[in-house]
């Protein structure tokens, strides 16, 4: 959120703590590279990406920005990595991992993202790595071994990329459709963000081709835990043309 015209503009101070692994020669860098982000009004939090140290696994450095007027300590600190407007990494930072915020001040943070953490294959992007905030609701990805590690991934980036629903019911969130040499499999995220369990008897989808139905499919009983989304697969007996575009109906 940008503050009003008639904020006070500030640049919060760059701290540096004992226990940073920098050489008096990068202070130097760090000043510069902070004199040249954006100012902030009072009362904001921001991030910036200073430096990508490695990328696999993914390595950074983080400029954390603090224009309130006292330290404080975040806990369960959502940070996305974005390129453009597609979802490279996600962490959940926990208050062992992020240090007190010292008042208007700016502090570098190491942050790596583990394989688990990231979804995309840094080499394959083609706008710039940035770091942003995420205020979503924390909620449990439940995925079961019998997706693949690339299937896996898949599954954490969309999740992660669309908001948590509303807790006024259950809903589904179509994650892929791959078209094999017999069949077609889909996964499809079930989400729950109430705070009671889900419990459902099965599910029945359709195969869309346009306005066709050319196959359905069911999946026999699901349960998903309190405040929670689970992956499952559908397999549908039908072999797609190569040109077919697939969508999937549920059948309530």
């Amino acid at each position: 959120m940008q503050p009003s015209t008639d904020s006070v503009w500030i640049q919060p101070a760059l701290y540096f703590t004992e226990d940073m692994p920098i050489v008096k020669e990068d202070e130097y860098v760090f000043r510069y590279a902070v004199n040249q982000l954006p100012k902030l009004g009072p009362g904001q939090l921001a991030i910036h990406l200073f430096q990508v140290l490695q990328t696999d696994p993914l390595h950074v450095i983080a400029l954390f920005q603090n224009t309130l007027d006292q330290q404080f300590q975040l806990n369960d600190l959502v940070v996305l990595v974005l390129s453009g407007d597609q979802l490279v990494a996600r962490k959940t930072f926990t208050i062992e991992e992020v240090p007190v915020l010292l008042p208007m001040a700016t502090l570098p943070l190491w942050l790596e993202f583990s394989e688990e953490e990231r979804f995309v294959d840094l080499e394959t992007l083609d706008a710039p790595l940035e770091l942003v905030f995420s205020n979503e609701h924390l909620s449990d990805l439940v995925i079961d071994d019998t997706f693949t590690l690339s299937e896996q991934r898949l599954i954490r980036q969309v999740a992660f990329s669309h908001p948590t629903p509303p807790t006024d019911g259950w809903s589904l969130l179509p994650v892929s459709i791959f078209k094999r040499e017999h069949t077609v499999e889909a996964i499809v995220l079930v989400r729950n963000p109430n705070e009671q369990s889900l419990e459902l008897d099965s599910l029945t989808f359709e195969l869309v081709s346009g306005e066709q139905t050319v196959s359905t499919a069911g999946h026999g009983s699901v349960h998903v835990s309190a405040t929670s989304e689970t992956a499952i697969r559908l397999v549908f007996d039908y072999m797609a043309p190569a040109a077919d575009s697939l969508a999937l109906r549920y059948l309530p």
